[in-house]
């Protein structure tokens, strides 16, 4: 079997977050146009913009509410990049799972080119983690791949989880967003724990 049968409940409902920094001056509006089709396309957004933040703490706020949404689409620098080490991938996902969690999320992380290899492998072994599921990157991606792979799979899982998301509607809508990758002739590849 591909998927767990855990399950968290709810459809779908999103928050985007960009911690990128807008460090290359492309980030910012890359973030709010995937969220812009997300919301096109009927996905249940927190938010209406992006919620930018350049460090960890600054998603204190965001987590007061925490039944708003059971998704959090990270878009974050890994390794690479000209950004301080508090505005990484590594640090927001220590920050994210030293915190307390009254219910289970998908997690789901956008690193572009500059992907983080070991705090991938560290979110896909974690154990009772708040991310009951998690997609990262495996490898580099680039911005369109990564946009695109990123809008599929959110429009799959919301189309095919109306009352819950299961690991099977994690499975099946990577599967298509990848078979979208494949037929698009775009490299890189996404893990997933469900």
């Amino acid at each position: 079997m591909f998927w767990s049968q855990a399950t968290i409940p709810g459809k779908p409902r999103l928050l985007v977050v960009d911690s990128s920094g807008n460090a290359q001056a492309w980030e910012a509006e890359y973030c709010r146009r995937i969220s812009d089709v997300l919301g096109r396309k009927g996905m249940q957004l927190v938010r209406n913009q992006p919620l930018r933040v350049n460090r960890p703490q600054e998603l204190s706020e965001a987590l007061i509410d925490q039944d708003a949404f059971n998704c959090i689409l990270l878009i974050s620098h890994g390794v690479g990049g000209q950004v301080p080490k508090e505005s990484k991938l590594e640090s927001f996902w220590d920050w994210l799972t030293s915190k307390d969690w009254p219910a289970p999320k998908l997690l789901a992380v956008c690193t572009w080119e500059d992907h983080d290899p070991d705090t991938s492998k560290s979110i896909l072994a974690a154990q009772d983690s708040f991310a009951q599921f998690a997609i990262v990157p495996q490898t580099s991606l680039s911005p369109r791949a990564a946009g695109l792979f990123f809008m599929k799979f959110f429009t799959e899982l919301d189309l095919h989880a109306p009352d819950e998301i299961t690991g099977k509607m994690v499975w099946f809508s990577r599967s298509k967003a990848r078979e979208l990758l494949r037929k698009r002739h775009l490299p890189g590849e996404t893990g997933m724990r469900c």
